[in-house]
């Protein structure tokens, strides 16, 4: 069965979100990389924002690769961009989730956050985002390939209602998790010395 025109807009629409996201995490966290010190205390941040920032560039465009092969209904271009993005986006973005905390929670990450107060805020900042997203990203990726090969491949069908309720129990879990290890206290910015 092929791709239905209906589901064609949904794979659109994913695949653009996943693009915008990831695009988006390539600014932040290139910017950050950029702006972290190059003190060896910082060695850890600098990596874990690097491996993130290339990650998410690379994803940004290869995800549109696999929204254009469920789109276009073409039996090799999806599978080969549905794996192309799958190993950056489970070997970099997925890593990315768990090392960019154990790197700016650790005791040399607070050492390089109090290095630069204002870079160790920013990561911390767009991780909370990035966190929070992550399953948002996970849900786009599952909804280009449901549209794209699941559902006219095995027929499948779900409720979009159970769906959603699903990502709202991930994400309450998550931030639950963020706030219960601490990523949402604010770092201490030292104060400007008076003259």
């Amino acid at each position: 069965m092929p791709v239905l025109d209906a589901d064609k807009p949904k794979i659109v629409f994913h695949a653009a979100m996943m693009s915008i996201q990831n695009f988006g995490f390539f600014v932040m966290y290139f910017a950050i990389w950029l702006a972290t010190p190059a003190a060896d205390v910082c060695a850890e941040s600098r990596f874990a924002e690097g491996f993130m920032a290339l990650t998410c560039f690379l994803v940004s465009f290869l995800c549109i690769g696999m929204g254009f092969g469920g789109y276009v209904d073409d039996g090799f271009t999806f599978p080969f961009y549905w794996i192309a993005h799958a190993v950056p986006a489970v070997g970099g973005y997925t890593t990315c989730t768990f090392l960019i905390p154990m790197a700016r929670f650790s005791e040399t990450g607070e050492a390089c956050a109090t290095l630069a107060p204002v870079v160790g805020s920013a990561v911390q900042a767009v991780y909370i985002v990035h966190a929070g997203l992550y399953w948002c990203y996970v849900c786009n990726m599952v909804s280009v390939t449901y549209f794209s090969f699941l559902k006219p491949t095995f027929g499948l069908k779900f409720k979009a209602s159970i769906c959603v309720a699903l990502l709202a129990l991930i994400e309450a879990i998550v931030f639950g998790a963020m706030a219960q290890y601490g990523v949402f206290a604010a770092s201490p910015l030292p104060s400007a010395s008076k003259k």
